[in-house]
């Protein structure tokens, strides 16, 4: 089982949501955890605020509504599962609370998901100076960076990383920027609205970037990642 943490403030259900169906279309078992108190990825899915706090959405289980980490694998222990019965858990992480010691530096890989406002930045600057607090052994992890909802401007790589580049934390040079695009945003409403996830409308600008962020973090070659995006094309809710 490998586990990833998406951190940053902004919202990152689209990415994850995408990135999941992925995994799931190359027959990998995966959990999604919604770590907001806001339930945010209930309304992605269509559901009740009040629906079940583990269920099957495109493929992929997501979980919702848990005080913390150790809470969720107690209500998957009770429902006769188990964390290490899926291959892939994405945690998007509002904050360093809800997982423990040994989420946190055990997790294969931490991403920093940021849009480019300066709101974003600089709260993301402050959920990585509280995390570091918390857990003083992070100092020196490698974070990836992905911006979303890029657009082209003056603001440079180097300019964004500066708000965080003095914490002690080894960024990758490389930020992955997912670009904004009406037509993008107009699928995802759509597909909230829907209770789907239909990636075979978004761009193909926004699928090649899907295609490179699943090689970095699945070490899949590139022919078994189209395969992959391909039936995540067709297959449907």
């Amino acid at each position: 089982m490998k586990h990833w943490i998406f951190i940053g403030a902004c919202d990152k259900r689209e990415l994850l949501m995408y990135l999941g169906r992925i995994l799931a279309a190359n027959r990998k078992r995966v959990l999604l955890v919604d770590t907001s108190k806001e339930l945010r990825y209930r309304y992605a899915m269509g559901m009740e605020s009040d629906g079940l706090p583990i269920a099957e959405f495109c493929g992929m289980d997501v979980a919702t509504g848990f005080a913390d980490s150790l809470d969720l694998y107690r209500a998957l222990d009770e429902g006769g599962e188990s964390e290490l019965a899926y291959d892939y858990i994405l945690y998007d992480m509002d904050n360093g609370s809800f997982g423990h010691k040994d989420l946190w530096e055990g997790a294969d890989e931490i991403v920093w998901v940021t849009g480019l406002g300066r709101y974003a930045l600089e709260k993301g600057r402050e959920q990585f100076v509280s995390l570091l607090e918390l857990y003083p052994d992070l100092v020196g992890r490698r974070v990836k960076k992905v911006y979303m909802h890029s657009v082209d401007s003056q603001l440079t790589d180097e300019y964004i990383s500066s708000f965080v580049s003095s914490l002690p934390i080894c960024w990758e040079a490389k930020a992955v920027r997912i670009p904004l695009d009406e037509g993008n945003v107009a699928v995802r409403l759509e597909g909230e609205h829907a209770g789907t996830i239909e990636i075979r409308r978004i761009t193909r600008a926004y699928k090649r970037v899907l295609i490179e962020l699943v090689e970095e973090l699945t070490k899949w070659d590139r022919g078994l990642t189209r395969k992959a995006v391909r039936y995540a094309d067709r297959r449907r809710a």
